[in-house]
């Protein structure tokens, strides 16, 4: 007889209430960004071509991971969402020209970043503990197995309703960074110049983007202060190239 030594019910129910307050505040997020599409950016189908650019960036990410492994592609990751977010604003996406469509473009890219990075998980971790709570996912396994599970349900059951409720505000913040680095790399697309020059102004998005995208691979509990940095470097990036395009209007 397997004998299993688990965190106590109390705790198990604590854990099952945030993974479930997290589940449902990142779908809400996702619905939300793609009503905020279809109503207030009315361009739903910007929404999806954002979601269509992460797709080909994973694509891209999943080969990264075969041939070079997990540190590696944590350092791909943020060069080839933006370079996937280019070819798609230079192909399919040639009507995103606008703030609003490529605000919607850059919350499909989100979007769809948050189901697979942040739902998915969210809603096994869930699966997983219920499996623990009644015991059913211990049927049929040996002692090996059962141990592992018994170390995931530690870990799950250190998870509180804080740590819910930041994933959740990391979703929001995350969907606000991709929209603005849609506009950065907008700007240099629309610019044009060739590939070496549209490359060249992919860098700063690439920049920007690289140290969230690491940090969250790696060192998730550190995610939050660099997201913030990077989203007010964003911004920043943002606003000037707003000053400029003010700027140059008169002159053309």
């Amino acid at each position: 007889m397997i004998t299993v030594d688990l965190p106590s019910s109390a705790a198990l129910e604590a854990a099952s209430a945030a993974f479930t307050f997290a589940l449902v505040g990142v779908g809400l997020l996702i619905v939300g960004s793609a009503v905020a599409a279809a109503t207030w950016a009315r361009s739903l189908n910007g929404w999806a071509l954002g979601g269509v650019s992460f797709v080909l960036s994973q694509t891209a990410q999943v080969v990264t991971l075969f041939l070079f492994g997990p540190l590696i592609a944590a350092f791909t990751s943020a060069p080839l969402q933006e370079a996937s977010r280019a070819i798609i604003l230079s192909t399919a996406a040639r009507g995103v020209r606008d703030t609003r469509p490529s605000t919607a473009f850059g919350f499909g890219h989100g979007a769809i970043d948050l189901l697979t990075s942040s739902l998915i998980p969210t809603l096994s971790a869930v699966i997983i503990l219920s499996g623990i709570r009644d015991g059913s996912i211990f049927v049929g396994l040996d002692a090996e197995v059962t141990e592992k599970v018994q170390a995931v349900a530690v870990f799950l059951a250190s998870q509180t309703l804080f740590s819910a409720a930041l994933l959740v505000a990391q979703g929001a913040l995350m969907l606000g960074l991709h929209a603005l680095l849609t506009v950065i790399v907008l700007r240099a697309v629309v610019r044009g110049g060739g590939p070496r020059a549209i490359g060249r102004g992919l860098l700063l998005p690439a920049a920007i983007h690289t140290p969230v995208a690491v940090v969250r691979t790696l060192f998730p509990g550190a995610t939050m202060p660099v997201l913030l940095l990077a989203l007010l470097v964003a911004a920043l990036v943002y606003r000037r190239g707003q000053e400029t395009t003010a700027e140059s209007a008169p002159n053309q």
